[in-house]
């Protein structure tokens, strides 16, 4: 099978479920109301700033895209359907690596939009930098959230550890009083909240590159977890 026909089967398995449709929603409540709620405390005649107004995309938005996309593994394999998969395309990378496309080009495409509304809704002035900013961490953690879910198989383990990774575990590793300094700057999401300009429950760190190098140590990062889970796929049994 040819990798179009691969992507284009993917693509079918993921516009026919119902999880982008509620994800979707979800993301957009999030987004919306946490930028209307930012801009109806704004005091002064200056707008809202366009980081403060998709926050909501970045910080909660995001992880909801990143679970989808995990889904997107977990639920062939609870359903047993990724044997017919690996049995239609035995080349296994493959698969993997089509649904990481897929979902990182949908996170990323719904991610953007989601932004352009929020600085709409909070009435910010337009930044194109932080929109383009949001939606390839979009795309990278949808390939996160691929790759976690390769790794362990189970959805209720993946969506776990991919909501308390960004939201809980780094943030508590960031606020440590004795180790947050020399630690803070390696934690991988927040390195992408650097490089998107949005703050969250992180204090400043001293980086030792700037937005462009955290986005591209998050990127690293997401290769060598999709790399792990492309060597465990292969080596193991469906």
């Amino acid at each position: 099978m040819s990798v179009a026909a691969v992507l284009n089967a993917e693509r079918i398995k993921l516009t026919t479920t119902r999880s982008p449709l509620w994800s979707a929603v979800a993301v957009a409540v999030l987004s919306l109301g946490l930028a209307a709620m930012q801009a109806s405390t704004v005091y002064g005649p200056l707008p809202l700033e366009p980081q403060k107004a998709a926050m909501g995309v970045a910080v909660f938005g995001v992880p909801v895209l990143m679970i989808l996309s995990t889904l997107t593994v977990t639920n062939e394999y609870r359903n047993g359907v990724i044997r017919t998969t690996f049995m239609a395309v035995p080349n296994r990378s493959m698969v993997l690596v089509a649904k990481a496309i897929v979902a990182g080009a949908f996170s990323s495409f719904y991610a953007a939009v989601m932004v352009v509304v929020s600085i709409v809704v909070a009435d910010s002035d337009f930044d194109w930098r932080l929109v383009g900013a949001i939606a390839l961490y979009a795309a990278l953690a949808a390939v996160l959230g691929v790759a976690v879910g390769a790794l362990l198989r189970a959805s209720a383990g993946a969506v776990a550890l991919l909501l308390l990774w960004p939201l809980v575990a780094e943030p508590l590793l960031g606020n440590l009083p004795n180790i947050s300094t020399a630690v803070g700057p390696y934690l991988p999401f927040g390195n992408a909240f650097r490089s998107i300009d949005v703050q969250w429950l992180y204090p400043y760190y001293a980086m030792p590159w700037g937005q462009l190098g955290s986005i591209i140590y998050f990127a690293a990062v997401v290769a060598v977890v999709f790399v792990a889970a492309l060597v465990t796929v292969n080596r193991r049994d469906a």
